[in-house]
């Protein structure tokens, strides 16, 4: 996907090589010509699509052999027959009936959707082109219906000199769980040239803490709350616009609107930058005036109590979940929701691409049809698995620089990588962070390693957080590797508990290089101090204040950064770290934290700053409740 900070360039399909010089046959699609060009950059993102059309019928091209003006450039003009089919360069005539997809029968229908967005169009004339066109005509029609219902516009003569936005369709396939396959069209505003400060003002909406929502699991086993799912039909549409926005008419509908008119939007569509702010304002409100007390540690989460009922929502954009232990109370709120939004209640329990299981001693949090998709789309369904992410000491090599690979391809295989490891899969989050510093320049053996956790990941797919039933204490420990191969930064790793259930996981790369282990595992401790802080004044605004020990245990294995801290240990090696030391001081002194060794062995935090055997892994998740 390119924007307008990309270098000057110009999309085109590759037909072949060129045949007296080196380089390419490319198709222009914008000025539907055949150019030969040498300085081009692949979309390496786009997998293979086992999908061929026998009976398409390719018009011959008459090919001018005149060369362009730029000598590395040569552009052979056509002409477009009449009788062809108005396509996306009008090349190609391409009958109604359409030739099957040949896919493997091992996929399982919920895994199919990896394959569906071969199918999407990308714009309107796509999709009136396309063998599905009456589907997606019919999709069309509904979201117009929608905008109608909601009266999203009004129509109003084009005003002069102003600023007009335009107006896009975006299509897209979901499977229900049935199989059964929906076409999705959803009007949008290009609101990509609106300018902040002059078409806008305030852009920023928050959701929910991911940490949060764990919290909120965890509180649910414990306290044997209730919770269910809702989402919010057509969110953004509920929402006004304060600004005043134009926008041109949806496209193969402007004969609806008519000549010389426009559309005054009234309410925030899909597409403009403050539309997101604008819903977060009104849900607040409307939530606000049913009873509920937005807190300071999340701005996402609000609570509602009396006496011994409490009621608990949280909020990622237009997904809901409500945690309560009075029917009364939660009919109520529901009720009162209900009233001023449309609102579905999702009867699979999955919230955020995490699917919840209740259990009878306790409740778990996984992530494998996500594993399952992934395994297929890199063609990994069927490999053999591995028992760690990453080989023990492979972090500490620095071989030799080899084949460098495709940016696009590695970083989006990162990223997949990196929202399962900061949600459900801890035991992946140090080999992803340590992959993920190699985002501007890949190489092969990178590459490998990131399939490597796929690999892992298809032995430990079924790996799901576990949040038991049992009362316990915050509590938390922090770790740092001293010194990475590849610069000279440590690593820092921390994890914070309610008892034995996990709530959050910390692990990144320090920003500047440490001089000393000590000053390592100080700046690991600081960081872990933070998020203390906030876990506790998360519980105490929760009302839950039960789980708050008197001061919270932080472990630690590095005896010379407790000693240090402590203030029984001095080295002028250690002046350059007043301000962090200052800071975990005024907490060990204010009996916020209490720090205790632990030996290396035995602490829970080394699996997030370096790589482990498997015996210490399997010790890792067995003590973080990461179960099978």
């Amino acid at each position: 996907m390119r924007n307008k900070f990309d270098i000057p360039g110009r999309r085109g399909i590759m037909l072949g090589y060129a045949r007296d010089r080196r380089g390419y046959r490319i198709y222009d699609i914008k000025n539907r010509k055949i150019i030969e060009e040498r300085s081009i950059k692949f979309n390496e993102s786009l997998k293979d699509i086992n999908e061929f059309d026998h009976k398409t019928k390719v018009n011959h091209l008459e090919i001018s052999a005149e060369p362009a003006a730029n000598e590395n450039n040569y552009s052979i003009p056509f002409e477009t027959p009449d009788d062809a089919t108005n396509t996306v360069g009008g090349e190609i005539e391409t009958p109604v009936d359409q030739i099957p997809v040949r896919r493997s029968e091992r996929l399982k229908a919920k895994q199919m959707s990896t394959n569906l967005a071969c199918n999407v169009p990308n714009s309107y004339l796509e999709a009136k082109n396309s063998a599905d066109w009456q589907n997606w005509e019919f999709a069309m029609k509904n979201e117009l219906d929608s905008l109608n219902k909601h009266k999203v516009w009004e129509i109003v003569d084009r005003p002069a000199k102003t600023k007009l936005v335009k107006s896009k369709w975006a299509y897209s396939l979901k499977q229900s769980d049935n199989g059964e396959t929906k076409y999705k069209a959803r009007l949008v505003a290009a609101g990509f040239n609106q300018i902040k400060n002059k078409d806008y003002f305030e852009s920023y909406s928050p959701v929910v803490n991911i940490e949060s929502f764990r919290l909120l699991i965890a509180l649910e086993s414990k306290l044997n709350l209730m919770v269910r799912f809702f989402d919010v039909k057509t969110a953004y549409l509920c929402s006004d616009i304060e600004e005043t926005v134009y926008m041109l008419p949806p496209p193969g509908f402007e004969r609806l609107v008519g000549d010389g008119k426009v559309c005054k939007l009234k309410r925030s569509i899909y597409g403009l930058p403050q539309s997101g702010r604008n819903w977060y304002m009104k849900i607040k409100s409307e939530l606000e005036k049913f009873g509920l007390t937005q807190l300071a540690s999340d701005n996402c989460v609000f609570i509602k109590s009396d006496g011994q009922t409490m009621l608990l929502l949280c909020m990622h954009v237009d997904d809901l979940a409500i945690f309560c232990n009075n029917d009364e109370m939660y009919q109520d709120i529901v009720n009162s929701i209900k009233s001023v939004f449309e609102v579905h209640e999702n009867k699979t329990s999955k919230f955020l691409g995490m699917e919840i299981v209740k259990h009878k001693n306790g409740i778990s949090l996984s992530q494998s049809e996500y594993i399952e998709s992934l395994l297929v789309k890199y063609n990994l369904n069927e490999c053999k698995s591995v028992k760690t992410p990453i080989v023990k000491g492979e972090d500490k090599s620095f071989p030799p620089r080899n084949e460098l690979i495709g940016i696009t391809m590695y970083q989006e295989l990162i990223g997949e990588l990196l929202y399962l490891a900061n949600r459900t899969r801890p035991d992946i989050s140090f080999v992803t962070c340590y992959l993920s510093q190699f985002n501007h320049k890949p190489e092969k053996r990178h590459y490998i390693l990131a399939k490597r956790v796929l690999r892992y990941l298809m032995g430990t797919k079924d790996k799901k957080l576990f949040y038991d039933n049992n009362f316990g204490f915050v509590n938390a420990s922090s770790d740092a590797s001293w010194g990475n191969a590849e610069n000279g930064k440590s690593f820092s790793g921390g994890v914070i508990l309610l008892g034995n259930s996990l709530i959050s996981w910390k692990c990144h790369k320090q920003k500047s290089v440490s001089l000393s282990t000590c000053e390592a595992e100080l700046f690991a401790i600081s960081e872990i101090c933070k998020d203390i802080i906030w876990i506790v004044n998360l519980l105490s605004e929760l009302k839950c204040k039960q789980f708050i020990n008197s001061t919270v245990i932080l472990n630690s294995d590095s005896q010379a950064a407790i000693q240090w801290i402590k203030g029984t240990r001095s080295s002028n090696n250690s002046r350059h770290m007043n301000l962090r030391f200052h800071f975990v001081k005024d907490l060990l002194e204010d009996n916020v934290i209490e720090l205790k060794y632990i030996q290396t062995e035995l602490l829970i935090a080394d699996f997030l700053t370096k790589a482990v055997n498997e015996e210490k892994l399997n010790y890792t998740v067995k003590n973080i409740s990461l179960t099978s």
